[in-house]
C-alpha cells in the first residue's frame, strides 16, 4: 500500500504544490540535503560563547626579534569562530587538508564515522564544509588564497561548493598532484597516484601570486657560448609562429648591417631597434633571435600538474626521521607545502591551517623562513582525537623549532628558529543576564587580545588590568577589565611610561569608550570590550544555525491568540510582521540562499522576498502578498493603526498558514 493512501485531498494538494515550488526554484549548482541533524560544535556556539587559553608550559621562545606562531587545540568551528574576531581579513593563505569522506573511518560528524552505507554521506560532509568555508572566507585578506586538497570522492562536491562560498569568478585553478611514490598493482581498474588542490581567491582581481624558481632542465637551456658578460642567456625565436599574435611584417637590418627578409614578427619594428642597441639579438639565417639572460627571468609560472612536488611516502618516511617512528598516517610532504606557500606567500604573510593534522603546513612556514630570511607566521588549529595535538603537531613544531635526532639518536638536524604559543579552545556558558555575560567574557578574553595583536610577553599584572609587550619590545598591549574605579588612574599612570604603539582594549557596559580619558597618552589605539566579540559571535549563529521552527510557531501561536480570539488587530499584526519576516529567513535558508549581506550584515526582508520571487520559490501572488503583509507590520509597529483593519490581519495570519504548508515549516 502507498503510503500516500492515507493522505486526505487536502494534504496531497499541499504535498504537489510544495514539490512545484521545489522543482520551480531549482537552478544550475549543487543542491543537496539540509541538515537533519545539527552538528554539536555548531550548536555548542548557541549556548556558548568560544575562548581561548593559553596552555602554560608549552610556549616556545627561540628567536626573540620574531613574532609568534600559534597552535590551537580544539574543534576547528571554535577555532574559526574566535578567529573571525581575532583575524578577519588578515589571513594571507589558508590551506587544508580536510577528511576526504571515503566512507573508511576517516569522517566524523557529531562523533560518529560516516561510512559508505550512510544515505546522507556526502550530505553531512558538505554541511560540515561549508560551515567552515563560511567562516574562513572572511578571514581572507582580499589579495589572499586559499588551497585545499582533497581527492576522487568529494572533488566535484567540493569544486561546486566553493564556486558557491568563494564565487565562481574566484577560481584560480585545479592542481593535480602526483602523490604515490610506486603504483598500485592491486587496483580493480586504475591505479590511482593522484589527488587534487583547489584554489580559490578571495578575489581574484585583487589577488597576489608569485612564479616559482627554474626547473634543472630549464636551466640547462640557458648557456654562454661567446662570453657574454652578462652572463647565461638563451634564444627566444622572434618570428610569428601559428596563431601567435605579433606585429605586421617588415624587413629588418641590424646596427652590424645584417638584413632580414621581411617576416611577421612577434615584437615590433620599435622594440627590434631597442633590442638590436642593446645587443640582445641573433642572426641565424633568415631568423631572427633575442638574448633573455638568467638575470631578467622573474621566475617561472606555476603548471597546474604538479609531478616533482614528492609524494606520501616521503611525508611518512620524515615523520619517522622525526619521532623515530610510524605516528601518522596521512601526512603531506613538506615540498608540496613549500611549492604552495611559494607561490602565494610573501615574507611577512599570516598562513591558516585549520585542519592542520600532523603540523606540515607550520614545518613549511619555519623552512621557508629560514631558506629566504622571512618572518611569515602559522596559525595551526587542530582537535586532540587520538592526542594528535599533544603527541604529533606540537612535539613536530617544538622539534623543527629547537632541532632534533633523526630516528631519536641519530644525525643532529639543527633547529629552524622560530616561536610558538599553545592554545586550548574553551566555552563560557550564556546567561540570560546579559551584563553577567559581559563581565565573564571580559575576564576569559584577554588571550583572544593577545592573539589578535600577537604580543604575549606579560610586564604588569593587577587585579583590574594587564600590560603585555612584543617581542621587539615596540608595541603594547593594554587590558583595563573593571568600571572606571581609582585603579582605572593608576593604569593611566603606567601607559603614560610606556614607549612604542599602545593597543588599549576597555571594559564597557554600553560599548562605547570616551577618548578624552587618554588625553596625554601618545601613540595609541582604544576600543571596548566586550561588545564587538558578542556581535560578531552572534552573526555566526544566525549564519549557520537556520530559524527554528519553534520559535516561529511560538509566537505565531501568541499572533492567533491576539488576532482570532481577542480581536486586537495592533498587536496582532505587530507579532505576524516577526514571525512573516522570521519565516522569509527560513525559506531563504532552506533554498541553500544567504540571509547575510557580503559585509556579514543580516539582509534587509524586502530584499530576501525579492531574492526567492527572483530564484522562482516565492510565485508572484506571494511576493506581492509578503510586500502587502510587512506594509501592515511595520503601521502596526510605527503606532500607524488607521492604515489597516482587523479584515486585513485575519488574512495576514492566513497567508503565514499558507507559507507554512507550501514550504513544509
Amino acid at each position: 500500500m502507498s503510503k500516500y493512501n492515507k493522505f486526505s485531498k487536502e494534504e496531497l494538494l499541499a504535498l504537489v504544490e510544495k514539490q512545484d515550488n521545489e522543482l520551480a526554484s531549482k537552478k544550475y549548482g549543487l543542491v543537496w540535503d539540509s541538515e537533519r541533524e545539527l552538528e554539536q560544535a555548531v550548536l555548542d556556539c548557541e549556548h556558548n560563547v568560544p575562548v581561548l587559553k593559553r596552555v602554560k608550559g608549552k610556549e616556545i621562545k627561540e628567536s626573540k626579534d620574531q613574532e609568534d606562531n600559534i597552535l590551537i587545540e580544539g574543534d576547528n568551528y571554535h577555532a574559526l569562530t574566535v578567529l573571525n574576531y581575532t583575524h578577519q581579513e588578515k589571513i594571507d593563505v589558508i590551506y587544508i587538508d580536510p577528511p576526504y569522506n571515503t566512507g573508511n573511518k576517516d569522517f566524523k560528524y557529531n562523533d560518529k564515522f560516516i561510512d559508505k552505507e550512510d544515505g546522507f554521506r556526502h550530505s553531512k560532509w558538505l554541511n560540515f564544509m561549508e560551515k567552515r568555508l563560511n567562516l574562513a572566507k572572511d578571514l581572507i585578506k582580499d589579495s589572499g588564497s586559499i588551497f585545499i586538497s582533497i581527492d576522487d570522492n568529494e572533488v566535484a562536491q567540493l569544486k561546486m561548493l566553493c564556486d558557491k562560498v568563494f564565487g565562481e569568478n574566484n577560481f584560480i585553478s585545479q592542481i593535480t598532484w602526483h602523490r604515490k611514490r610506486g603504483k598500485d598493482n592491486s587496483a580493480k581498474y586504475l591505479s590511482r597516484v593522484h589527488e587534487y588542490v583547489l584554489i580559490y581567491g578571495k578575489d581574484v582581481n585583487k589577488l597576489i601570486f608569485n612564479k616559482i624558481d627554474l626547473s634543472e632542465q630549464t636551466l640547462t637551456q640557458y648557456t654562454n657560448p661567446e662570453n657574454d658578460s652578462r652572463g647565461n642567456y638563451r634564444k627566444l625565436a622572434l618570428w610569428r609562429r601559428g596563431g601567435q599574435g605579433g606585429s605586421k611584417a617588415f624587413p629588418f637590418t641590424t646596427k652590424e648591417g645584417i638584413s632580414v627578409p621581411s617576416r611577421s614578427w612577434l615584437v615590433n619594428e620599435e622594440t627590434m631597434r631597442r633590442l638590436d642597441q642593446e645587443n640582445k639579438l641573433v642572426v641565424v639565417g633568415e631568423g631572427l633571435y633575442r638574448k633573455l639572460f638568467l638575470s631578467e627571468h622573474e621566475g617561472a609560472i606555476p603548471e597546474t600538474i604538479w609531478l616533482d612536488a614528492s609524494n606520501t611516502a616521503n611525508a611518512t618516511d620524515m615523520i619517522k626521521e622525526i619521532f623515530g617512528k610510524s605516528i601518522f598516517d596521512t601526512p603531506k610532504p613538506i615540498e608540496l607545502m613549500n611549492r604552495i606557500l611559494k607561490i602565494s606567500s610573501k615574507k611577512e604573510s599570516v598562513i591558516l591551517d585549520f585542519m592542520a593534522g600532523s603540523g606540515t603546513t607550520g614545518h613549511a612556514v619555519l623552512e621557508l623562513n629560514k631558506e629566504d630570511g622571512g618572518n611569515r607566521k602559522f596559525i595551526l588549529c587542530t582537535n586532540n582525537e587520538n592526542k594528535i595535538c599533544e603527541e604529533v603537531t606540537y612535539p613536530r613544531i617544538q622539534k623543527v623549532i629547537k632541532g632534533y635526532k633523526k630516528y631519536g639518536n641519530g644525525e643532529k638536524v639543527a633547529g629552524l628558529g622560530g616561536n610558538l604559543q599553545y592554545f586550548k579552545a574553551e566555552l563560557i556558558k550564556k546567561t540570560n543576564n546579559k551584563d553577567q555575560l559581559r563581565f565573564d567574557l571580559t575576564q576569559k578574553c584577554t588571550e583572544m587580545l593577545c592573539v589578535k595583536e600577537n604580543i604575549f610577553n606579560l610586564e604588569i599584572e593587577k587585579e583590574d588590568y594587564k600590560i603585555f609587550s612584543s617581542n621587539k619590545g615596540g608595541k603594547f598591549l593594554c587590558v583595563y577589565y573593571n568600571l572606571y574605579d581609582e585603579s582605572f588612574k593608576e593604569f593611566l599612570k603606567e601607559i603614560k611610561k610606556l614607549k612604542g604603539e599602545k593597543k588599549i582594549y576597555v571594559f564597557s557596559i554600553d560599548g562605547k569608550v570616551d577618548r578624552d580619558l587618554f588625553k596625554g597618552i601618545k601613540d595609541f589605539e582604544v576600543e571596548e570590550i566586550p561588545q564587538k566579540i558578542i556581535d560578531i559571535y552572534k552573526q555566526l549563529v544566525k549564519m549557520n544555525i537556520p530559524v527554528k521552527a519553534n520559535t516561529i510557531f511560538l509566537d505565531f501561536e501568541k499572533a492567533q491568540k491576539k488576532v482570532l480570539e481577542e480581536k486586537d488587530k495592533d498587536e496582532g499584526a505587530r507579532i505576524l510582521r516577526i514571525v512573516l519576516e522570521k519565516t522569509i529567513q527560513k525559506i531563504t535558508q532552506q533554498n541553500k540562499m544567504s540571509i547575510f549581506k557580503e559585509n556579514n550584515k543580516e539582509e534587509k526582508i524586502a530584499i530576501l522576498n525579492d531574492n526567492l520571487y527572483n530564484s522562482k520559490v516565492f510565485r508572484k501572488v506571494q511576493w506581492e502578498e509578503n510586500k502587502t503583509y510587512l506594509a501592515i507590520g511595520n503601521h502596526a509597529s510605527h503606532g500607524e493603526y488607521g492604515e489597516y483593519d482587523l479584515k486585513q490581519v485575519e488574512n495576514f495570519y492566513k497567508h503565514i498558514q499558507s507559507l507554512f504548508n507550501d514550504f513544509g515549516i
